[in-house]
């Protein structure tokens, strides 16, 4: 292990103790998490802006193929993919089976925490392609399931129930050249400029990349000197003059910006909106913008779970042992899918980094990340509130049908 592992045997817990915790936490999530977060965000935040208007083409013109190319979208990591897929539905160039393969294959900004676990502990590989492979398969035959049953808002149970009275998106246009791909584009919106908030996450992100660019540096050399040590491990020193006191005080600075930038968005439980995908389709400057404060959202829910994780085991007198016995069963199965009912990535993030540190098993695991649908319900529920809330229902089932049969099969990681 590259980093400080907390126990507490004694039964009083001392301040020392609580700072230890909250350094420990906040250190470890900047440089475990953030730093190889922040590139993959950028990369995919990159492709998402060269390649946006040829997705939305595409899709359109292969309406046979819209579940299949629909997923793809979805298992992009973040929440980007399956956004660009609500206007698109709210338009009728989509059908409802194609947005909820979309939203059963994403993860979200979750599937940045799994892919950078992967990235510093080879041992979470396998799981990280098992689960995006198992969403992405579940996503495609659920959805033309879904299509094929003729399930929508307004038939929930396709057509064998009964019908409600429902304002549906329009019917899928044959033609494709009756509308631009810009059109889908510019439904997305702008952000409002002005505030201090704005100001903060436009002129700040530099600084912010300065730090995390750094910061990934002595990321990769931790990864080296574990390597090339097995007992190496990183001390809490908070003298900025060693070499462990200056790589605790990047870690610390560059969650406290994380903080920053994360406050300044005002979107407490969800990152991506229509508009900040709109601005980072626009332009590459803005990419980077929303790239940084993506990112920092990430780092403050992954830092939130250290801090609840690591508590629970200092008051408690818990190890992760301890909580890992109820992470393992039917019950956390459940509850993992229930919780990817909630809105938004934060607390979805949250139950990834359990998976992290081996507090729930792989098929609850698979489970959230079936159920969850990221930030892409919040534009769903704006433009269609009908679609939004049986969308929830019908990735759930799934997700409680495949969370249930790996464990029943002891299908694990």
């Amino acid at each position: 292990m590259i980093y400080t592992t907390l126990h507490c045997d004694e039964p009083m817990v001392t301040s020392s103790e609580v700072l230890e915790v909250i350094v420990v936490s906040m250190r470890d999530a900047f440089l475990a998490v953030t730093v190889f977060v922040a590139a993959m965000v950028l990369l995919f935040s990159w492709l998402q802006y060269i390649t946006a208007g040829k997705f939305v083409d595409a899709i359109r013109a292969n309406t046979r193929w819209q579940p299949v190319i629909g997923a793809l979208m979805g298992i992009t990591p973040g929440c980007g993919g399956a956004i660009v897929m609500m206007p698109m539905y709210a338009r009728g160039y989509v059908t409802y089976g194609t947005v909820i393969a979309t939203l059963i294959a994403t993860l979200g900004d979750a599937a940045f925490v799994l892919i950078g676990a992967a990235v510093t502990d080879s041992s979470f590989i396998a799981p990280v392609i098992a689960v995006h492979l198992i969403s992405f398969i579940v996503g495609v035959a659920w959805g033309y399931l879904v299509d094929g049953l003729k399930i929508t808002p307004r038939n929930p149970l396709g057509k064998y129930g009964p019908t409600f009275e429902e304002n549906n998106p329009r019917e899928i246009e044959s033609e494709t050249n009756e509308a631009e791909a810009g059109e889908v584009i510019d439904d997305l919106g702008r952000e409002d400029e002005g505030g201090l908030g704005y100001f903060l996450l436009h002129q700040g992100y530099t600084v912010w990349w300065m730090v995390t660019a750094l910061g990934l540096i002595f990321a990769v050399l931790l990864l080296v000197w574990s390597a090339q040590d097995a007992d190496f491990e990183l001390g809490i020193d908070y003298n900025p003059l060693t070499l462990h006191g200056f790589i605790t005080w990047i870690g610390l600075l560059g969650t406290s910006l994380s903080v920053i930038l994360y406050i300044s968005q005002r979107n407490w439980i969800r990152d991506d909106t229509e508009a900040s995908i709109g601005d980072k389709l626009y332009s590459m400057r803005e990419t980077m913008i929303h790239s940084a404060s993506e990112t920092a959202f990430v780092t403050f829910w992954v830092m939130a779970a250290y801090l609840v994780f690591e508590f629970s085991m200092l008051f408690s007198g818990m190890t992760e042992a301890d909580l890992a016995r109820y992470g393992d069963g039917l019950i956390a199965v459940v509850l993992a899918s229930f919780i990817g009912l909630i809105p938004g990535c934060g607390p979805q993030i949250i139950a990834i980094t359990a998976y992290t540190k081996d507090i729930i098993s792989f098929p609850a695991l698979t489970a959230n990340a079936i159920s969850q649908d990221g930030d892409a319900l919040f534009p769903l529920l704006v433009r269609h509130r009908a679609a939004s809330l049986w969308a929830t229902v019908h990735t759930t089932i799934p997700a409680l049908v495949v969370g249930i049969a790996l464990m029943v099969f002891g299908i694990t990681f």
